[in-house]
């Protein structure tokens, strides 16, 4: 952190930092996340970001979506976010997991959307019907929260070398439109997305869970003044689109 910009032991493109826990008799593994100081306005929206992360994780799996299990700190200033791994087992087991851009890449090469990446190993009965759906929902969801940063890494599979691969928890979900950029806060507008064929298959029941996303944020009092407006306006827009779209 000292001189340089950071970047990442554990890939991607945020500083993160892997540890290993161990709490009584148990051990775990994590992924920490963690924003610059927040006294800067993009420290302090970084901060925002990790928070809208844990509270996808929190509400996608009330919703019967597997998620990450996260926790949430703060320590000197920055904000931590702690995930716990889910591709490790105990002090030194791994479960094998593959990325939906290398299963496609593999044996497909197209790379066009979620959706379709994992209707084509369906169709080779690799992905069951219930995770091929789970993955358009997560496509429509993270559409209609402003995730923009939907690359294919940000999907994953267990492989367990036996046929079939299965959807792994969710992860890297939130408003990516307002991250910062270059260290710059930049003003973006949310813009609910045109139809697809993920979000007419999967559209009231992700819209619906998108429109709580956006309250659950507008009401999280621990996030800034500044993102709970964005968000506010973003809810707003959302409910617009939705009133005309009926």
């Amino acid at each position: 952190m000292a001189g340089t910009p950071a970047g990442s032991c554990a890939a991607g493109e945020q500083p993160k930092s892997l540890a290993r826990l161990k709490e009584r008799e148990r051990r775990t593994l994590v992924l920490v996340k963690f924003s610059p100081p927040r006294v800067s306005e993009t420290g302090q929206r970084w901060a925002d970001r990790l928070r809208c992360e844990h509270r996808a994780h929190e509400l996608l799996e009330s919703a019967g979506i597997a998620s990450c299990r996260s926790r949430l700190f703060t320590y000197d200033e920055r904000t931590y976010l702690e995930i716990e791994r889910f591709d490790r087992l105990g002090r030194q087991g791994r479960h094998g997991v593959v990325s939906l851009r290398a299963v496609d890449l593999t044996r497909y090469g197209k790379l066009d959307r979620w959706s379709e990446c994992a209707r084509r190993p369906h169709n080779e009965r690799l992905l069951s019907s219930a995770d091929t759906e789970r993955i358009g929902f997560l496509e429509a969801f993270a559409m209609l929260i402003a995730n923009t940063d939907r690359h294919f890494g940000n999907i994953t599979l267990f492989d367990r070398y036996e046929g079939a691969f299965e959807l792994a928890p969710a992860y890297d979900m939130l408003p990516m439109l307002f991250a910062p950029q270059h260290e710059q806060i930049v003003e973006r507008e949310y813009l609910p997305p045109t139809p697809t064929a993920a979000l007419l298959r999967t559209g009231p029941a992700a819209r619906a869970l998108a429109e709580h996303y956006w309250t659950f944020l507008v009401d999280d009092e621990r996030l800034s003044e500044a993102f709970r407006r964005i968000c506010a306006r973003s809810l707003e827009t959302l409910r617009d689109a939705s009133g005309k779209a009926h």
